[in-house]
């Protein structure tokens, strides 16, 4: 490859925006261009192969608030050790730091990205990979006016890989295949990992906290959320994981802590087999451990530790049944039966029931009373003496007398 040593030009003339586009555009195919410490103005576009590496946070790529910093048309482009700030903030022009279309095999690695209205987004593009960034939106406290730090429209195969994404909007995939997600810090943004018509997306050992949802998957199949930990979301209806219709979803040896609800579940009546393989997590200090949105089906929950909430679980729906479920193996700390031949399972099943006292099940304004007296009579007298028959949520068939040992994914780290 041909090295240009942009550091020796730069020594003798200032480069400026219009001079580093045509660095760009003259340098062969295959080429590194290297960029010393200083401001360089955008925006630029890249049509060819090649390298543009920079020498860290020093070495900047300023958008001066106009459009797209840095577009690349080209496959086999490396963008490297930069710093790039200052898009545009036109949401419907989609300014960003970094937009890359209709490529494969770009290359996003080490770069500092910041005060831009959305960080990287790669639409009809495969192979990209997103490496060790730093990425947050500028300067605004609703985070539904940001931008999302990662954005993939029709792109498949991307790996995206110990970024730092901090008061961001989401990392979003829409309608993307074969993608993984790990390994990243996400905080103080707003979902953490957003799925929408998905298909083979691995998010793993993740730490996703401080955001209002941790993640949520929108039609996806064929997911698998695996040794993240997902922590502390923020207002009265964060959730630590939402799953909205869909395929299959294999959630295993997470850590859910400190949500209004660890889990969300919508799904359809009418769907068929099983669809969430709930197993191995750590589901404590929240709220509600399952809101269940209309029915509890076609749910395989097993090995799970579930103690130290308010309420485990809660459907919003009247008159549906729960049923198509494999739910056993979980410990519940609430669990009052004995194990007589000392196997750790208890001898009896463990039944969520609900009664009359929970009516804010359907009605979330009945909430406000929750924990008054009169509530907490007509639940004692309930449960000592039920004047009608409760319904079934949830049966555990055999419960775990001990906390199961290798579930979740350790949350001292972020706790």
């Amino acid at each position: 490859m041909i090295r240009f040593l942009i550091a020796i030009l730069f020594a003798i003339g200032s480069l400026v925006g219009a001079d580093l586009q045509k660095i760009i555009d003259s340098s062969p195919a295959g080429s590194v261009i290297e960029l010393p410490e200083g401001i360089f103005y955008g925006p630029i576009t890249i049509k060819k192969p090649l390298i543009l590496r920079g020498g860290g946070k020093k070495s900047v790529i300023d958008g001066n608030f106009t459009s797209k910093v840095i577009t690349v048309l080209s496959s086999d482009v490396t963008i490297e050790n930069l710093a790039i700030r200052n898009s545009g903030r036109r949401r419907h022009s989609l300014d960003s730091a970094i937009f890359i279309s209709g490529t494969k095999r770009v290359k996003v690695e080490r770069c500092r990205i910041e005060d831009t209205l959305f960080g990287i987004i790669v639409s009809r593009s495969d192979n990209t990979v997103v490496r060790e960034n730093s990425i947050s939106s500028y300067d605004e406290p609703v985070a539904d006016n940001r931008g999302d730090a990662i954005r993939l429209w029709l792109s498949n195969g991307t790996i995206i890989e110990k970024n730092r994404i901090s008061g961001s909007r989401d990392i979003a995939l829409m309608r993307s295949d074969h993608n993984i997600i790990e390994a990243n810090i996400i905080e103080g943004s707003r979902y953490g990992v957003y799925l929408q018509m998905c298909e083979d997306i691995r998010i793993s050992k993740n730490r996703i906290f401080s955001n209002y949802v941790g993640v949520l998957s929108s039609g996806s199949k064929d997911v698998k959320i695996e040794r993240n930990t997902i922590v502390k979301t923020h207002l009265e209806t964060g959730v630590g994981v939402v799953i909205r219709g869909g395929g299959v979803h294999e959630i295993r040896q997470n850590t859910l802590m400190r949500h209004a609800q660890a889990f969300y579940i919508d799904s359809s009546p009418a769907e068929r087999g099983m669809k969430r393989f709930i197993e191995r997590n750590l589901i404590s200090l929240n709220n509600e451990a399952f809101h269940f949105h209309a029915i509890i089906k076609n749910n395989t929950i097993r090995f799970n530790n579930i103690s130290d909430n308010l309420t485990e679980v809660v459907k919003n729906i009247r008159h549906t049944k729960s049923y198509d479920n494999d739910i056993r193996f979980n410990y519940w700390d609430r669990y009052e039966g004995f194990d007589k031949n000392g196997d750790g399972i208890g001898d009896t099943p463990y039944l969520i029931l609900l009664y009359v006292d929970r009516l804010w099940h359907y009605d979330h304004h009945l909430k406000f009373f929750r924990f008054t007296p009169l509530f907490s009579i007509v639940e004692f007298i309930e449960r000592l003496a039920p004047f009608s028959e409760p319904i079934l949520l949830m049966r555990d068939n055999a419960p775990q007398l001990y906390p199961v040992e290798d579930a979740g994914a350790g949350a001292s780290d972020v706790l």
